[in-house]
């Protein structure tokens, strides 16, 4: 049902030790006399590479704004809740303030029928009976009540204060979230825009979320019938859901690199050492790189995607340290290796997979995208 390509991983063997069963393959590039003379696939527009890109980048700006948007709003949440925290402390003070200048009042219009002065009355007062008259505990109250309320009117002008700042800081925050919400909508709009254009051109970038869920790309293989090779333990659904785990890590689209891998393995009925895409195989040598794990065989795929589609793949923001089965455990020369790939942005696009990029196969990339299709329409059909 599945017809296995000849492919070629050009450039892309490191310096490293390969960790294979098989012999290691003996060039790095594909023979000149595989290499076609011009492109069987249908021309692109010469934008769409760098739309491709701007794309990729924007999403990536877009990721970081939607990041920052989370942490601006949950700001101003905090903001409104110490405002809310200390409006309530303010009410609470105004209830005591508003009762004690009713004591207060209260105790010196009785002063003021009794025609008393405003002589000193100790503040120690233990019961009714140290006074010696109703007008000195009057008196004496009225100085209690007033030092309550010299403290309460200190304490509402120091929440006045706070809550001004506090004020200023949800009005900052309101202020900031909704800047960054704004230029979110703007980028996704132009996102939109430039991915509107790629499809207009029929160009497929590499780079992105993968469309399709793993289940998704399950179901579809199943649906083929195929009996995959795979490792002890591990089912199609482990490897579906690798693809699109470590594709979206790394902004590639895993499904479409799954798509990738079925060509390669022959529908997984060739997967030796967890090799999934061919990486290491060229049109004149044998065998090619082994991995030590499924996850590891698909991590290496995808890392190798980004370089070939990305300009900007440093090893420094990948989500995963680059593969150690390509360019070895040393993590300095594994991160100048994966850094210094020579094909480094060179294909943006699954349309310019094939002919050097990838693969000699010519119509590498038709099939790769053809059989994506199929995917997407059987999803569509089946719910």
């Amino acid at each position: 049902m599945f017809a296995v390509t000849a492919s070629v991983m050009v450039g892309t063997i490191v310096p490293a030790v390969a960790q294979t069963d098989a012999p290691a393959p003996t060039s790095t590039t594909a023979p000149a006399s595989t290499a076609p003379t011009a492109p069987t696939a249908p021309m692109l527009d010469p934008e769409a590479p760098r739309v491709a890109i701007e794309v990729a980048r924007d999403a990536r700006q877009l990721d970081r704004l939607v990041d920052r948007t989370a942490i601006a709003q949950q700001q101003l949440a905090s903001a409104e809740a110490a405002l809310a925290e200390t409006e309530a402390k303010l009410a609470t003070n105004q209830t005591k303030l508003d009762d004690v200048r009713g004591r207060v009042r209260q105790q010196a219009a009785l002063q003021y029928r009794r025609g008393s002065d405003s002589g000193t009355v100790p503040l120690d007062v233990h019961k009714v009976d140290d006074l010696g008259s109703g007008l000195h505990y009057a008196e004496a109250a009225l100085q209690v009540d007033q030092g309550e309320l010299s403290k309460l009117i200190d304490t509402q002008q120091k929440l006045d204060a706070v809550r001004a700042d506090q004020g200023q800081r949800r009005d900052e925050a309101t202020t900031n979230a909704q800047l960054l919400v704004d230029t979110s909508a703007q980028l996704l709009a132009e996102i939109q825009r430039q991915q509107s254009q790629l499809d207009a051109w029929g160009a497929v970038p590499v780079m992105g979320a993968s469309w399709l869920t793993g289940a998704q790309l399950g179901a579809w293989y199943r649906s083929t019938g195929a009996n995959p090779q795979l490792a002890p333990g591990t089912t199609i659904d482990d490897i579906t859901n690798l693809f699109v785990i470590e594709g979206n890590a790394e902004h590639v689209r895993g499904d479409l690199a799954f798509a990738q891998a079925i060509i390669e393995t022959g529908g997984f009925s060739v997967a030796a050492g967890n090799n999934y895409s061919g990486i290491g195989v060229c049109d004149s040598c044998t065998g090619g790189y082994a991995f030590v794990s499924p996850i590891e065989g698909v991590r290496a795929q995808i890392q190798l995607l980004r370089n070939y589609a990305d300009p900007d793949s440093r090893a420094s923001n990948l989500a995963s340290v680059p593969s150690p089965s390509l360019y070895g455990t040393d993590p300095r020369k594994a991160a100048s290796l994966y850094d210094s790939f020579f094909l480094k942005g060179h294909a943006p696009l699954w349309n310019q997979m094939g002919n050097g990029n990838w693969a000699t196969d010519p119509t590498y990339s038709g099939k790769v995208i053809n059989l994506f299709a199929q995917m997407v329409a059987f999803a569509a059909s089946h719910p």
